[in-house]
């Protein structure tokens, strides 16, 4: 699934693994401040605000992935590949409420306050992991190649790519967590999909003020 033959000829499969990728970090990033904080008795002065901004942000993004998989991008694969899509579709539900609940903690982000966000993330984070798992070994490049063609897939992932951004949240906060939760070859071919303006002007320049807060966070 990795190969490079597989990421240049399956836009679904890249879109999704970028998607898995951003998500990963964030969840990862997340946890890993939260274990900084506890350590120093308190979040870190100046971070309050930025903190709370790249989580809310991160289940955002979060949220409308799961939303474009359960309108769009199950359905498709129902038609095409044999797959555990009620144990899939249990977990998205199971994480939408966990969502629900990392927005409660986030009106307090005291020590306690801390101590429950981190406890809520650890469950999600022990539910994403194995989650995407099960689609990454079941929806593969070598597979939609089987049975559907690059301008297919295509299509789909530029049905998926509109789906997310309308529900994602606002591009001047969500269009920077995707670019800068990648690195690299990952970054640089994520923000191949989108127009020059955004790239070069407004994400660098009139977006800054929007999205700078959670730039301690960033890659």
């Amino acid at each position: 699934m990795e190969a490079n033959v597989m990421k240049e000829t399956s836009p679904l499969i890249v879109g999704i693994l970028h998607i898995h990728k951003v998500i990963t970090r964030g969840l990862t990033t997340s946890l890993s401040k939260c274990d900084e904080y506890l350590s120093k008795q308190g979040i870190t002065q100046g971070e309050t605000e930025g903190f709370s901004l790249y989580l809310k942000t991160l289940m955002s993004i979060l949220h409308a992935h799961h939303l474009s998989e359960d309108e769009i991008a199950f359905p498709y694969f129902k038609t095409k590949i044999k797959a555990p899509f009620d144990q899939l579709e249990d977990d998205h539900r199971t994480m939408a409420q966990l969502l629900i609940n990392l927005e409660k903690c986030l009106l307090d982000l005291s020590q306690d306050g801390i101590h429950n966000l981190s406890d809520v993330l650890t469950t999600l984070n022990k539910i994403w992991g194995p989650h995407i798992k099960i689609e990454e070994e079941n929806f593969t490049g070598e597979k939609l190649l089987a049975i559907a063609g690059f301008k297919e897939q295509l299509e789909i992932t530029k049905s998926l790519t509109s789906h997310g951004m309308k529900n994602s949240g606002p591009g001047p906060l969500t269009v920077p967590f995707l670019f800068y939760n990648l690195e690299g070859s990952d970054r640089e071919a994520f923000m191949m999909n989108f127009p020059w303006i955004v790239k070069k002007v407004l994400v660098p320049f009139v977006w800054r003020g929007k999205w700078k807060p959670m730039s301690k966070f960033f890659i």
